[in-house]
């Protein structure tokens, strides 16, 4: 069994105190044996806003693993933006962008979906080139095929359930053939700022995570905002808690009531969800379960 707490879009500068304390708190005392961070570790990618950043992930006492958000380039000034946009991440939080973790039981392989520029006036918008998902597709085919495989990103891979029109990752199409052709059974990222799952099967519809039946499942799964003060949706600060065991997993969502964390209730989306990639167990059915 592997323990997995999914964090993202921390956004120092702008953080909550408290929230962050207790994140702090709650993630120690669980002592899970990953922790993913899927981008936004800060708000307009200041130094002092990275050294708060840096001093957060020095205090968890867990393994973690993470990449970049939009938000972890410097907006300004532009020469550094295209020359050198990711030296105070490497310099702060990590010096890869696109690490990898691999052990008994798990296989992770993260993506850097950031881009300095793009056509579009919206520069936060994310992207996928043809050459990462040929090297994303590599790392997975040279996992131990027994290993349960997770991909992470900042960029959503499916849109949320209240809004099909949002918009995605650029190639998030091929990427998502990609991973199904190599049994992912879980994509993790954020930028959303709200939590949801969707699952996506092999042809390739997108079905609400309590309502998925038959054929190899890939659960996306979105994080909300695990300590920023930005939130959206009248959702709380958020992240989510997986369980990996006999090769599928658990994804709980813990939401902030203000003093705590306690799990999400169903009425504001998936509770507990359990994936098999495998579509082999329960006849390939996901069920939505209530909190305990």
């Amino acid at each position: 069994m592997r323990r997995i707490a999914h964090i993202s879009d921390l956004h120092f500068g702008c953080t909550n105190p408290d929230v962050v304390e207790g994140l702090i708190t709650e993630l120690n005392a669980d002592r899970p044996d990953l922790i993913v961070i899927s981008g936004d570790f800060t708000m307009r990618s200041r130094q002092v806003e990275y050294r708060q950043a840096q001093a957060f992930l020095n205090r968890l006492t867990s393994r973690w693993i993470g990449v970049p958000g939009n938000h972890d380039i410097a907006c300004f000034p532009l020469p550094g933006r295209f020359i050198r946009p990711f030296q105070r991440y490497c310099c702060f939080i990590a010096e890869e962008t696109e690490p990898t973790f691999l052990d008994e039981e798990i296989g992770v392989v993260c993506l850097n979906t950031v881009r300095t520029w793009a056509p579009d006036p919206d520069w936060s918008q994310g992207r996928i080139g043809r050459e990462q998902i040929l090297r994303a597709g590599a790392r997975l085919a040279a996992l131990p095929p027994h290993v349960f495989r997770i991909v992470v990103g900042h960029h959503p891979f499916a849109p949320p359930p209240w809004n099909e029109k949002a918009r995605l990752v650029g190639r998030a199409g091929a990427a998502l053939d990609a991973f199904r052709r190599h049994h992912v059974g879980l994509t993790l990222a954020g930028h959303f700022h709200r939590h949801y799952s969707r699952f996506v099967t092999v042809d390739g519809v997108q079905r609400d995570a309590a309502c998925a039946i038959g054929g190899q499942q890939l659960l996306v799964v979105q994080a909300g905002s695990a300590t920023s003060t930005r939130l959206r949706g009248r959702e709380p600060n958020a992240y989510n808690r997986i369980v990996v065991e006999n090769g599928a997993a658990t994804v709980t969502v813990r939401l902030w009531n203000g003093a705590d964390w306690q799990d999400a209730p169903c009425s504001t989306g998936v509770s507990k969800l359990f994936v098999d990639p495998s579509g082999t167990r329960n006849a390939g059915l996901a069920t939505e379960r209530a909190a305990t």
